[in-house]
């Protein structure tokens, strides 16, 4: 009998359909970890950035609150996508057997059993977010249709929530989404925010430090006047942004084109300039150093160094 039973036993497991053996282990549903790592990282590299501005006080000089405020600006985008980041690296689905357990952003780990779900939806660019909500009015998951295993958490879904899976079935063939991964979209937009969006945000830093810089680093060079003449400038540096006054511009055939807006007014610009380009020739400046260094290496920005000051003739 109990070779006859053994004997039944190993047939019926040789008879089990397969795939029908039960999961043990959990499986998470994520997408790739690298990107928000990278990301992350990048970020913290920003906040460090604007630590070391805040103690920089050899570079500033003087300028306490441009120094202060450009520390605090760095750090405040540093921090916040770094807390982007973290939302990005958080936010997963581990699939078990009976039940989900899942973390959405700074969350707290919310655990999904059978019947749990009540509504599941489809979310973000293309429709190809996935969200479900439970009956504790809480956020039950969040994941992407294009995550890594997405085909277990839909096959849970299938079987233990078929009310909302199949209405979430029936809206998604009525949507316009995305039936596959964009990753040449995906791979332009990410380097557009690195190439664009933060040199963009650190704009503002970066001129007023350029400003202060200057302040504290003065250079005197030797550059030959061709022409001047008086006119405004506006938005040109951290003394200057939203505001417009008068400045004297002079032409330059060996250091390009400087800007003097020290004592300038609108009575007085006129008759300095016509002063300077009556008399052509080489003149002593006291500029900025870091913005005459950018003329001189990057001649290309379309950028004007301040002058601090003008000596007389050579």
């Amino acid at each position: 009998m109990t070779r006859i039973g053994a004997m039944c036993s190993g047939d019926a497991v040789q008879q089990q359909p397969e795939g029908v053996e039960r999961r043990t282990e959990p499986v998470t549903v994520r997408g790739a970890v690298w990107k928000p790592v990278a990301w992350t990282i990048a970020a913290a590299a920003v906040m460090v950035l604007g630590v070391r501005m805040a103690f920089a006080v050899e570079f500033y000089g003087d300028a306490v609150f441009t120094r202060v405020a450009a520390s605090a600006f760095t750090i405040g985008i540093g921090f916040g996508a770094v807390v982007f980041g973290t939302l990005r690296l958080r936010t997963r689905v581990r699939v078990f057997p009976d039940r989900l357990e899942a973390v959405v952003g700074l969350g707290r780990k919310d655990v999904v059993l059978p019947g749990d779900v009540v509504v599941i939806r489809p979310t973000g660019a293309g429709h190809v977010g996935i969200g479900g909500v439970t009956g504790r009015r809480r956020r039950g998951f969040v994941a992407n249709r294009f995550d890594r295993h997405y085909d277990v958490l839909a096959d849970w879904l299938r079987d233990n929530a078929a009310g909302p899976w199949a209405s979430y079935q029936d809206l998604l063939g009525k949507l316009t989404h995305l039936t596959r991964p964009r990753v040449a979209y995906d791979l332009v937009t990410r380097v557009l925010a690195f190439v664009v969006l933060v040199p963009s945000l650190a704009l503002l830093p970066a001129l007023v430090s350029l400003g202060a810089y200057d302040d504290a680093h003065i250079r005197t060079t030797s550059c030959t006047v061709e022409s001047a003449a008086g006119g405004i400038v506006s938005n040109r540096s951290s003394r200057g942004i939203g505001s417009s006054h008068s400045a004297v511009f002079f032409e330059t055939n060996d250091c390009g084109q400087l800007t003097f807006d020290r004592g300038i007014s609108y009575d007085n610009r006129d008759e300095i300039a016509r002063h300077y380009d009556e008399a052509p020739g080489p003149y002593t400046f006291e500029v900025g150093a870091a913005s005459f260094w950018i003329r001189e290496n990057m001649p290309w920005v379309p950028f004007s160094p301040e002058v601090y000051s003008i000596g007389s003739p050579r």
